[in-house]
């Protein structure tokens, strides 16, 4: 996979999330390509930034 910036990877986050009311933590780290670590840094500065809800 290519190099991908930080914006990008915060989209492919929030599509993961929007296609249902809720999802699972693993079914957006498979959606985003992301390991667990990497994802719980991504979501607690989304969580933070008020973009996304736990």
């Amino acid at each position: 996979m290519k190099y991908r910036s930080r914006s990008e990877i915060v989209r492919m986050i929030l599509e993961a999330a929007n296609v249902r009311q809720g999802t699972s933590r693993t079914r957006l780290m498979y959606k985003s390509y992301l390991a667990y670590n990497q994802l719980k840094d991504y979501l607690k500065a989304l969580q933070e930034n008020g973009l996304i809800d736990y």
